[in-house]
């Protein structure tokens, strides 16, 4: 009787043995029905089970599929989470459990890890009324999610630039997606411009490097505007590029302000001083004032300030000052001009005029330009002399009279 005993005690443990091999999956990597996986997927992951053990019965077969980690059961919702499979008796034999998931649309490019838990009954022997449930476990099943990445313009340094100007300039870049894109290159389009922007220094083309989801990347470079730039609003078109055929166009805007500049000028006439102000630039200037601030070496009397209106390019028009020299002084005189640009932007700019006072007469400074007022007064004093040589009769007679007979 012993004998027997011992053959049942072999049996029982082969038979465990067996039953925890049992099943098993072929590959560590789920197999789906759609690849790549993106985020935003809803698909379907197969795990194929295996009867691998000799002899061994497996009877209604459960598979249940679990997230290993949190980032995993964040980045993957399982809509059906268990498949049963029925019998699989025979060594060899194969089912494929199959699971519905949904990718989140924000789970970023990478490997998700999944156990997956078989549990199924085996034979009954030894005259059991119920067959004991077995579980075994498939640990580190991989889900590969391929993410889409999406580089955008983040930050520009750029804003208005102004004709004949050279503007340092930092893009900044960001992957907003969630995959890798490796190789990335930017690529600015000057020829929409009518070449009137150009890149010192180097091509258009900048290499980003590889960014991840989250990544970002800055390129520098100085921007020279040409003077026969039109004023405006510009949008230079950039491109960014990439392996497996990434291609995105992004824009950088910027405004070509019409600034100008001027010359200034006095005039001396009959102690009062005219300043002359001639815009000599390429745009035109809007709302033009002029003034003369505080200062060391004249002082002002009455009004410091005179709007001169608009100038055109070539236009010049002039206002009227009272300044008195400082003594022991120098003869610089500080000229403020303010004025708009064709975008609307208000400029200051600060001009020094030498200046030379006269005691009596009329000089001009350097450049300088007759105003018209001047002329108006030297035609009236020349019509009040012709008069007065025409009446001369006239007059003499009168004051020759007897004073009666005034």
């Amino acid at each position: 009787m012993r004998q027997p005993n011992m053959i049942y005690g072999i049996f029982a443990v082969v038979s465990a043995m067996l039953l925890a091999h049992a099943a098993s999956a072929q590959s560590n990597y789920l197999v789906t029905e759609s690849a790549p996986v993106y985020p935003g997927d809803t698909t379907y992951v197969y795990v194929p089970i295996q009867n691998m053990g000799f002899g061994t019965f497996m009877n209604d077969v459960s598979v249940r599929l679990v997230p290993k980690d949190d980032a995993s059961a964040k980045a993957v919702t399982l809509l059906d989470d268990v498949d049963s499979l029925g019998d699989i008796n025979d060594w060899g034999t194969q089912r494929t459990a199959q699971f519905r998931i949904h990718v989140n649309s924000n789970a970023v490019e990478g490997d998700y890890y999944f156990n997956v838990f078989i549990t199924y009954t085996g034979q009954v022997t030894g005259g059991a009324t119920q067959p004991t449930p077995v579980t075994t476990e498939l640990k580190d099943q991989i889900l590969t999610v391929k993410g889409r990445p999406l580089i955008v313009l983040l930050n520009s340094t750029l804003g208005t630039v102004a004709p004949m100007s050279i503007t340092k300039v930092t893009l900044q870049f960001k992957n907003t997606g969630t995959g890798t894109l490796q190789n990335a290159v930017a690529e600015i389009n000057l020829s929409g411009a009518s070449s009137a922007f150009s890149i010192l220094g180097g091509g258009t083309q900048f290499s980003l490097g590889n960014l991840k989801a989250g990544d970002e990347a800055d390129i520098t470079f100085n921007l020279a505007v040409d003077i026969t730039a039109t004023p405006g609003v510009y949008n230079l078109p950039v491109t960014i590029t990439g392996q497996d055929n990434y291609s995105s166009d992004n824009f950088v805007g910027l405004v070509v302000a019409g600034t100008t500049d001027f010359e200034i000028s006095y005039q001396e006439t009959l102690g009062s001083f005219s300043l002359n102000v001639a815009n000599v630039g390429i745009s035109s200037a809007s709302a033009v004032t002029v003034s003369l601030p505080r200062q060391k070496n004249f002082s002002i009397t009455g009004s410091s300030s005179s709007v001169l209106g608009n100038l055109n390019p070539g236009d010049y028009t002039s206002a009227i000052f009272q300044i008195t020299k400082i003594p022991g002084t120098g003869n610089t005189l500080d000229v403020v001009i303010q004025y708009t640009d064709t975008s609307g932007r208000r400029h200051t700019i600060t001009k020094p005029l030498s200046v030379d006072l006269s005691q009596a007469g009329a000089q001009t400074g350097a450049g300088g330009r007759s105003s018209g007022t001047n002329y108006i007064i030297w035609l009236l004093a020349a019509v009040i002399i012709i008069v007065i040589y025409w009446q001369r009769r006239k007059i003499t007679t009168y004051f020759h009279k007897p004073k009666g007979n005034k």
